[in-house]
C-alpha cells in the first residue's frame, strides 16, 4: 500500500518521497486509516515497527499552517525521544513548513517559552516539563486537536501515571487521542479508559523472535566478561553494536576497559549531562562510534536503524527490558541477532526470560571465543566494518539550505519582514522559504529548491525592515 493512498497533502508526499518513504508498514496501513477520521486509537505494536509515522502522518496532514497554536500535543518518557519525534515531525513536516518545540528538562524553559511565542504547530516533550509550562499558562491549548501519548507503557513504569493524568485532565475536550505501547499495562488500561474512551484498539504482531532476531547465549563465569565480550567484538565483527549494562557504574568499568582497545566507543547512561547524551547517541547514530556501551535509557523509543547486533553484558532485571533491548535491532522487518552473557548465578534468569518471551537463547560454545586471536589484524577487521551514516536531514541538503540572519527580536524582526525582503529577490517565491525562527538576537530561515546559495548573496543586497543585515549560511543545517 501507497502514502497516496491515504494522504492528500502533496507537501508530505514530497518529504515521504525524500526521505523514500514508499511503502507503509503493517502498522501504518492499520493506524493512517483509522487516525485520519479522526478517532481515539490505542496501538499496541513491537518496536521499530513504524509506530512514529503512523500517528504523525495524518496529524501533519490536517494541520492548518496558519493557526500560530499548537494543534497537537505527543508526551513521551524520555529527552532523547522527544528530540528524536521533533526530528521526524520537521522531517515530514519540511515542505508543510511545520514548526515543532520540544519542551524537554535540563533545557533553559526561557527558550522553549520564546519558540511557544511564535508560530507552533506541535509540541513534544517529556511529562514533567510539559506540566510546567501548562502550570505557568505557557502553552495556548484553544487549537490543539490532537493528543498522543507515545510508549505510554514506559511513561507508567518510571512514574509518570499521575503527572500525565494531570496533564490529560488540564486539555481541553473533545481532543483525538492515541496512546502507543509495546504492551498495555494495568496503568495503561486505565489512561485508555479514563481519557481516550470510546477507542479502537489496533493491535500488530509483537512476536520479535519468528525468524527475525536470532537470540544465543555464553554461558561464562562473571569475571571472564570483560575479556570474553572484547573477543566477542572480535569474532562477531558488527557496523554498529549496542552493548547493554544494567548499572552506570558497569557502564562506566566497560568504557574504561574497551576503550584502550576502540576508539570508536560511545557511552550512554542517566548520570551524564543532556549535551553529553545527545552528543555520544548522535556519534553513534551517524557512524562516528561502532560501539555504544549503554544503560536501559536506550532501550525504548531511539530509532537506530543501522543496528544489527545488541549484547546483553547483563541480563536485565525486568523481562520487558529484555524486549526492549532486542528492539534496538531489526528495525522495520530487518534481521538482528541479540547476544547475552550469562554468568552460572544468572541460568534460573535465563530460563525465565525465555518463558516470558517464548524464545530459546541458544547456549553457543564460550570456547570458540576465547580462541579469537587478537591482533592487529582482527582488530582492523573490527573497525574497518564501521560506516558513517548521512541520518534523516541528509535527505533534503541537495535542495535546503538554513541561512542565520544578524537580526531578531533586538530590532524588532518578524517572519512576515523576512519573508517581504526574500520575496523581492527575483526568482523566489513564497514556495522556495521554509521554517523561520525569530530569535532575540538573530534569525534562522530554511531556503528551498537550491536557491539557497543565490538568496545569501542578494539578500545581503537588500534591507529587512531598513536594516542592512549580515546574512551567512547557518552552521546548523
Amino acid at each position: 500500500m501507497k502514502f497516496a493512498n491515504y494522504l492528500t497533502e502533496e507537501s508530505l508526499l514530497k518529504a515521504l518521497d525524500k526521505m523514500q518513504w514508499h511503502d507503509l508498514t503493517p502498522v501504518q496501513e492499520q493506524v493512517i486509516p483509522r487516525w485520519m477520521k479522526p478517532m481515539n486509537i490505542v496501538v499496541q505494536a513491537k518496536t521499530g515497527s513504524g509506530k512514529t509515522g503512523a500517528y504523525l502522518l495524518p496529524v501533519l496532514e490536517r494541520i492548518n499552517w496558519e493557526e500560530n497554536a499548537p494543534q497537537c500535543l505527543i508526551l513521551v518518557p524520555t529527552r532523547e525521544l522527544a528530540k528524536q519525534v521533533k526530528a521526524d515531525v520537521e522531517g515530514l513536516g519540511k515542505y508543510k513548513r511545520i514548526k515543532c518545540v520540544a519542551l524537554i528538562g535540563k533545557e533553559p524553559m526561557a527558550f522553549q517559552i520564546q519558540d511557544m511565542k511564535q508560530k507552533c504547530h506541535v509540541a513534544v516533550g517529556t511529562p514533567g516539563r510539559i506540566l510546567e509550562h501548562l502550570h505557568l499558562g505557557n502553552i495556548a491549548l484553544h487549537a490543539l486537536r490532537d493528543v498522543i501519548l507515545d510508549e505510554a507503557d514506559e511513561m507508567c513504569r518510571m512514574g509518570f501515571f499521575d503527572t500525565v493524568t494531570t496533564i490529560l485532565s488540564q486539555l481541553p475536550k473533545p481532543n483525538h487521542t492515541c496512546l502507543c505501547s509495546a504492551t498495555l499495562s494495568e496503568d495503561v488500561e486505565r489512561l485508555c479508559q479514563q481519557y481516550a474512551s470510546p477507542y479502537e484498539k489496533v493491535i500488530v504482531d509483537q512476536d520479535l523472535w519468528k525468524g527475525q532476531i536470532q537470540s544465543k547465549a555464553y554461558l561464562i563465569q562473571e569475571a571472564e566478561k570483560p575479556d570474553f565480550l572484547w573477543r566477542l567484538l572480535l569474532h562477531e565483527a558488527d557496523a554498529a553494536t549496542i552493548i547493554f549494562c544494567n548499572t552506570r557504574n558497569t557502564c562506566e568499568q566497560l568504557y574504561r576497559y574497551l576503550q584502550v582497545r576502540i576508539e570508536a566507543l560511545s557511552l550512554l547512561h542517566g548520570a551524564l549531562d543532556q549535551q553529553a547524551r545527545e552528543q555520544e547517541l548522535d556519534r553513534f547514530r551517524y557512524g562516528k562510534t561502532q560501539v555504544l556501551i549503554a544503560s536501559d535509557i536506550a532501550a525504548r523509543g531511539l530509532d537506530l536503524p543501522q543496528v544489527k547486533t545488541i549484547i546483553n553484558y547483563d541480563l536485565p532485571n525486568e523481562n520487558e527490558r529484555f524486549i526492549h533491548r532486542a528492539g534496538r535491532s531489526a528495525r522495520y522487518l530487518h534481521e538482528g541477532r541479540v547476544i547475552s552473557l550469562i554468568a552460572p548465578a544468572e541460568k534460573q534468569r535465563k530460563a525465565e526470560l525465555e518463558a516470558y518471551c517464548q524464545c530459546a537463547m541458544a547456549v553457543a560454545d564460550p570456547d570458540v571465543i576465547r580462541s579469537q586471536i587478537d591482533n592487529e589484524y582482527t582488530r582492523c577487521q573490527l573497525y574497518g566494518k564501521r560506516k558513517e551514516q548521512a541520518g534523516k536531514t541528509a535527505a533534503f541538503r541537495d535542495d535546503t539550505l538554513r541561512l542565520y540572519i544578524h537580526g531578531g527580536k533586538n530590532k524588532k524582526i518578524r517572519a512576515k519582514d523576512i519573508v517581504g525582503a526574500l520575496c523581492q529577490i527575483d526568482g523566489v517565491s513564497f514556495d522556495d522559504i521554509g521554517v523561520i525562527q525569530i530569535q532575540d538576537w538573530g534569525s534562522y530561515v530554511e531556503i528551498y529548491h537550491d536557491k539557497g546559495h543565490e538568496v545569501v548573496e542578494k539578500l545581503n543586497q537588500v534591507t529587512i525592515k531598513n536594516y542592512h543585515l549580515k546574512v551567512e549560511i547557518s552552521k546548523k543545517q
